[in-house]
């Protein structure tokens, strides 16, 4: 699990920093299915009787690790497949949480990647819920990528139904490393923000910044 906070509104990106030294890993009772405890047993595709290699990823690319184009067997080097999912935490008095993504940025080695930005506003206040914020590919034998996550738009929100106000995340975007083993592990990594901490007052009475705080999860 990593940790990450806007010290700065000024700051040109957030950086994150490992916990512990330990690796990325979900908490318990994480109930979300984006980020859950893998079954007893179940530690990703495996070869099937016969040897014929690992079994079909389902619709969506929502197995528990990677979907490799082709077909390759194991060993063969290919390029991967990943997603970027987010979700928020403290929002059980919000019947609205809907946080701008204005793009998605990530490289390997200084090189960018494929990406594909799946929706430019997503619904957080769904409980249980880690909406599709992006889609990206890894070449073969790259270890590590870096993600940006850009809000820099406005969004809304409405507490126990009340009428939408305005959430203004003009601020900052959330800059993170992830290593490829980390998100192998189920084909993606989720950007789980906290906002208890996140949601600041402003002038405006109708009117929340949203300064990210949170983790990213695996």
């Amino acid at each position: 699990m990593k940790k990450f906070l806007l010290s700065t509104l000024g700051a040109s990106a957030l950086a994150l920093a490992a916990c512990s030294g330990e690796d990325p890993a979900p908490l318990p009772g994480d109930e979300d299915p984006g980020v859950e405890t893998p079954v007893p047993g179940d530690e990703g595709p495996a070869p099937t009787p016969g040897g014929e290699g690992p079994g079909p990823t389902p619709p969506g690319g929502e197995g528990p690790g990677p979907t490799t184009p082709g077909g390759q067997g194991p060993g063969t080097p290919s390029t991967q497949s990943f997603e970027l999912r987010m979700r928020a935490e403290g929002v059980a008095d919000y019947t609205s949480m809907k946080v701008p993504v204005s793009d998605v940025l990530i490289t390997a080695e200084g090189k960018p990647v494929p990406v594909q930005v799946m929706s430019n506003m997503l619904e957080l206040a769904t409980p249980g819920h880690s909406p599709l914020a992006a889609r990206f590919t890894v070449p073969p034998g790259v270890e590590k990528v870096q993600i940006t996550v850009h809000f820099n738009a406005l969004g809304d929100f409405a507490r126990n139904g009340a009428q939408a106000s305005e959430l203004d995340a003009r601020v900052a975007p959330v800059t993170f490393e992830a290593r490829v083993r980390d998100l192998s592990v189920r084909g993606r990594a989720v950007l789980v923000l906290d906002m208890a901490r996140s949601m600041m007052a402003t002038q405006k009475s109708n009117s929340m910044l949203m300064l990210p705080n949170g983790t990213v999860k695996y």
